[in-house]
């Protein structure tokens, strides 16, 4: 909330109060990549950060991005618009080309995320709609997946790249599967008091979720 992007250190597990890069504006939304680098979504802004200092921004868009995610292999930014699109660029050295390559979902876009593997992109939506894309295929549509009854929030991959979890303003999380789109696992009232705001795998099993309401959960799934 104060226009900040900061980093704390995994191994050391340690926070410092002077790790952090100023923006413009707020950030919405942040996505670390290979080789140090990191993609900042704030309003108005796509910026790309090096090692922690800003090296490049896109701003004049003539829509406003929401959510971004790097590519694990480094070649790609997919960042999510109010537009009901997902707009893609080539990271190129330090800076992003528009490549004018762009995906249409239907709705203002919510949450996107790449597979560990990179070989998929999941994009949710106000809509309440999943879309699966296959990189490979020039990002052709894979399946669709409904179940939430209101917008859905949140996505995060499996350490398996073949199941990913959702969550949503209807306080539900569901478990997905790209191999068995019919097979899923619903966790109804996940948190009782507020929506999903955020979701993490620990291992293939283990799911963690947050929400408003001030609890982390963590739940042991039977895949």
């Amino acid at each position: 909330m104060d226009d900040t992007v900061r980093f704390t250190d995994l191994k050391k597990k340690e926070y410092s109060a002077s790790d952090l890069a100023k923006m413009d504006t707020q950030p919405k939304s942040v996505s670390v990549g290979p080789g140090g680098l990191a993609v900042a979504v704030c309003i108005g802004q796509v910026v790309l950060l090096k090692d922690k200092r800003k090296v490049f921004t896109l701003d004049n868009l003539d829509y406003q991005p929401e959510v971004g995610a790097i590519h694990p292999g480094g070649g790609t930014v997919a960042v999510g618009g109010a537009d009901g699109k997902v707009h893609l660029y080539s990271l190129q050295g330090n800076t992003l080309k528009d490549d004018g390559k762009i995906l249409d979902t239907n709705g203002p876009v919510t949450d996107v995320q790449y597979s560990g593997d990179g070989a998929f992109l999941a994009v949710s939506n106000e809509k309440k709609v999943i879309i699966v894309y296959t990189v490979a295929d020039g990002y052709a549509v894979k399946n669709e997946f409904y179940g939430h009854h209101a917008k859905v929030v949140c996505l995060s991959w499996s350490p398996d790249n073949d199941h990913f979890a959702s969550g949503g303003m209807d306080m539900m999380v569901y478990v997905w599967s790209l191999s068995d789109p019919e097979k899923r696992i619903k966790i109804p009232d996940a948190h009782r008091l507020h929506h999903v705001s955020g979701l993490a795998w620990l291992d293939q099993r283990t799911l963690i979720t947050t929400s408003h309401d001030a609890c982390v959960k963590q739940w042991t799934l039977k895949i």
